[in-house]
C-alpha cells in the first residue's frame, strides 16, 4: 500500500511538474511573440500577434498567426508577408500585408491591407522581409486575448501557485512531521539528563559517609528538642 501511495506520489509530482513547464512555456510563446513580433522561429515557423484590422477579413484583429521563414525570392505576388516596414509612423515595427506587386527581380515588393483602400506608402524591401503568413491561429489567439487581461494574467499565477503547492505540499508535511519528531527527541534527551543527573546526586549522597552520619545524627537531636517540653508540662502539672 505505501508502494503504491509512493507511486502516485511521484506520477502527480510529474505531472504537476510537465503542467507547470507547459503554463510557463505558453506564457513565455505569448508574450515573447508579441513584444519580439515573432523573430523567435522554431523549425522555420513562429507565431505573431496582429495587433490591428488591416487585414481584416482573412486576419482579425489582435489575433495569432503562424508565420513560415521564406526566401524573398520565392515570394509571390498575393502572398501575405511580414516585414520590417520603412514606414515612420510604424517606428521598424513589423507589418503583415499582402503583396500586389513585386518591383525588378524581387528586390521590393509594393504590399496593402485588405482593409486598406490604397497600397502601403513605403515598398517592403527584400532583406526586411521576415517570412510568409501561413494560417490563423484560434486556439492561440482566444489564449492570448485571455492571457493579456489582468484577469487572465492573475488566473495563471493562481493556477501556478495552486499546482505548486499540491506538489509541494507532501513534502511540507514531511518536513514538518521530521521537526516535531526532532522536538520531542529533544524534549525526551533533557528530560533523560535531569533524571541522570538527579540520580547521579543521590547515589553520591549515599555514598559519602558523612553526609550518612549528619542524616543520622539529626534524628536524635530532634528528638532531644522535644524533652524539655514535657518536662515543663510535668512542673505545671
Amino acid at each position: 500500500m505505501a508502494k503504491v501511495k509512493k507511486v502516485f506520489q511521484t506520477v502527480g509530482r510529474v505531472v504537476g511538474t510537465l503542467l507547470i513547464v507547459a503554463i510557463l512555456a505558453l506564457l513565455a510563446l505569448v508574450f515573447i511573440s508579441k513584444s519580439m513580433n515573432g523573430t523567435v522561429f522554431i523549425f522555420g515557423r513562429t507565431p505573431a500577434w496582429i495587433m490591428t484590422a488591416s487585414m481584416e477579413p482573412e486576419i482579425p484583429e489582435r489575433s495569432y498567426v503562424l508565420i513560415k521563414k521564406a526566401d524573398p525570392a520565392e515570394i509571390s505576388v498575393g502572398d501575405v508577408i511580414m516585414f520590417t516596414s520603412d514606414d515612420p509612423a510604424l517606428d521598424g515595427a513589423f507589418n503583415t500585408h499582402r503583396v500586389v506587386e513585386i518591383v525588378g527581380d524581387g528586390e521590393e515588393f509594393v504590399t496593402k491591407g485588405d482593409a486598406n483602400i490604397g497600397t502601403d506608402a513605403y515598398t517592403a524591401k527584400a532583406e526586411n522581409v521576415v517570412g510568409v503568413y501561413e494560417k490563423n491561429l484560434p486556439t492561440l489567439t482566444a489564449i492570448g486575448r485571455y492571457l493579456y487581461s489582468s484577469v487572465g494574467t492573475i488566473t495563471a499565477i493562481i493556477i501556478v501557485c495552486v499546482i505548486m503547492m499540491l506538489m509541494y505540499l507532501p513534502n511540507f508535511r514531511r518536513a514538518k512531521r521530521d521537526l516535531d519528531r526532532e522536538i520531542e527527541q529533544r524534549r525526551r534527551a533533557q528530560i533523560d539528563d535531569l533524571v541522570r543527573q538527579e540520580v547521579e546526586r543521590l547515589k553520591a549522597q549515599n555514598a559519602d559517609p558523612s553526609a550518612l552520619a549528619a542524616s543520622l545524627e539529626a534524628e536524635p537531636e530532634a528528638d532531644a528538642g522535644e524533652e524539655p517540653s514535657d518536662k515543663e508540662e510535668t512542673n505545671e502539672q
